[in-house]
């Protein structure tokens, strides 16, 4: 599952494919794998005709494609898993507590955010050096997604920030209190030098609040950006994603040990 954005099945952006990569590491070592241009992306126009929300963005075609996985011959329905990144891990419990019981035997989140992602946008203009104004009209945007009495179906005057339905869900979720209730097994990889999921504000929130499940894993791997590609130094820069690279073959071969321990 991809993150935010409009996105293909390999979830390109600029010189990564983190989906492609992850797609070709696991089909080769016996583990089939299910991707899909994203709906925004294979049907903008009749996207448009609609309010955008979470579940019409991304929550709706994982389960899906779920279902399609499991009825595919030669698949194994019950061992199905989701793989989401960023925005797409985050969606995870939803995605989990809507989809039929017995469906999903487990999932795979890489960069999951913990924090309303009018929160986190807010961190990556000041990280990135936006200039005040810029800071304080994301601020003001904010402000008015978060008002307990903002109606997504009629917004203020002077919103100006994108969908405001899926502003709405993605401003109130809470996904780690919502996996805190789910059973289904969890592995949760980050990078350490992710700026826009960082280990700080994020990663620490899902390893407090998911202490207790005692089948949820956690693995941090410290050369890697939020495309789970290796680079030097601190937290990483956008400039990084110009720069063509791929998975490691480590994150691949844990995420093939993990399902292999946890399938039936």
């Amino acid at each position: 599952m991809h993150g935010a954005g409009i996105h293909d099945r390999d979830a390109t952006y600029l010189g990564t494919k983190i989906l492609r990569d992850l797609a070709v590491g696991l089909s080769s070592n016996g583990i089939a794998v299910l991707r899909y241009e994203k709906r925004t992306l294979e049907h903008a126009l009749k996207m448009s005709a609609e309010p955008v929300t979470l579940d019409r963005d991304t929550t709706d075609d994982a389960i899906y494609a779920a279902k399609s996985a499991a009825q595919q011959e030669g698949i194994d329905p019950n061992n199905i898993f989701i793989l989401g990144h960023s925005q797409g891990a985050g969606t995870m419990p939803r995605i989990l507590s809507k989809a039929p019981s017995s469906l999903v035997r487990g999932s795979i989140l890489l960069a999951p955010p913990a924090r309303p992602l009018t929160d986190i946008a807010i961190d990556q203009y000041e990280y990135l050096g936006a200039s005040k104004e810029e800071i304080d009209e994301l601020k003001r945007q904010a402000a008015f997604i978060q008002d307990p009495t903002f109606n997504p179906d009629h917004p203020p005057a002077g919103y100006n920030f994108g969908s405001p339905h899926f502003m709405y869900d993605v401003s109130r979720w809470r996904p780690v209190e919502e996996a805190k209730s789910r059973k289904e097994p969890l592995l949760i990889l980050q990078g350490a030098r992710d700026y826009q999921v960082t280990v700080k504000n994020e990663y620490t929130k899902w390893q407090e609040g998911l202490a207790n499940r005692r089948n949820v894993q956690f693995k941090k791997y410290p050369k890697l950006n939020h495309f789970f590609t290796e680079g030097d130094g601190e937290l990483s820069l956008p400039s990084e994603y110009e720069i063509p690279a791929n998975i490691p073959e480590y994150v691949i071969q844990d995420i093939i040990t993990w399902v292999n321990e946890t399938k039936k």
